[in-house]
């Protein structure tokens, strides 16, 4: 009798012909599926529904527009995968998009703009820049939260291109500016440079003198409600003797 144990070689040659042949039979599946993936997905996840949220500034249909024209592709997981990989510029204000499926025809569009650094008054219109100082939209509407910004002196300016400033540092202050009087919702709604560099923020008939670029994150919280005391009144709010251990302000009321 023959021991079981013993494995002829042509037993041993058989399973691992059989071994080879299962694997190709998995990888020539794997490589059909691709392709009927590719056009189950096709057919059934075109985009029927978008949602955008996260705008403060751009409308719904500013967007839209600028989606479409920007290799936009009409099916959900297409164009997941897309945003996924590369996200696309679509507006300048717009630093990036995320989108979410919420079904197979159905996306979310999640936007993240820039902040918008001021707006200058030139040629009839509102142009935004942001904290680098670019130039980047010119509108006739003016945004209720982005100050108006007065008194910056610049050679030229360029749509795209940085404004052509002496002190370049300029932008950061008008940003951490802007910032602060957007987080503490202050009605400012213009921002004077002075030939100083130093800024006076105007809101209504009350200017307020910062005097200097020091204290910035003290003094902007605590006009809020200074502000509100002087509400209907013409006049200055100076705020050179202002400090985080001296919190002293002086109002002086404009001569009729």
């Amino acid at each position: 009798m023959e021991d079981n144990n013993v494995i002829r070689m042509d037993e041993h040659k058989n399973k691992n012909k059989v071994h080879k042949i299962s694997f190709k039979k998995i990888l020539l599946g794997f490589i059909v599926c691709i392709p009927l993936s590719i056009l189950v997905i096709a057919g059934t996840c075109k985009t029927k529904k978008i949602k955008i949220d996260g705008l403060s500034y751009y409308t719904q249909a500013e967007v839209r527009k600028a989606i479409a024209e920007n290799g936009y592709i009409n099916n959900s997981v297409g164009y997941y995968l897309k945003c996924k990989f590369a996200t696309p510029k679509i507006l300048p204000f717009v630093d990036t998009i995320y989108v979410s499926i919420n079904a197979p025809n159905s996306i979310t569009i999640h936007v993240k703009e820039k902040k918008r650094a001021g707006c200058l008054q030139y040629n009839g219109k509102y142009v935004y820049f942001d904290k680098n100082g670019y130039a980047l939209e010119s509108h006739e509407k003016k945004y209720d939260n982005v100050p108006l910004v007065t008194g910056l002196k610049y050679n030229e300016l360029q749509m795209q291109k940085k404004i052509d400033v002496k002190d370049e540092k300029v932008f950061s202050y008008l940003l951490e500016l802007t910032t602060a009087i957007s987080k503490y919702h202050l009605p400012i709604d213009q921002i004077h440079i002075k030939d100083d560099g130093n800024a006076l923020l105007i809101s209504g008939d009350i200017i307020v003198d910062l005097y200097d670029k020091n204290d910035i994150d003290i003094k902007i919280p605590e006009l809020k409600g200074m502000l509100k005391k002087v509400k209907g009144k013409s006049g200055t709010i100076d705020m050179r003797y202002f400090s985080e251990d001296r919190k002293i302000a002086i109002f002086q009321p404009k001569n009729s």
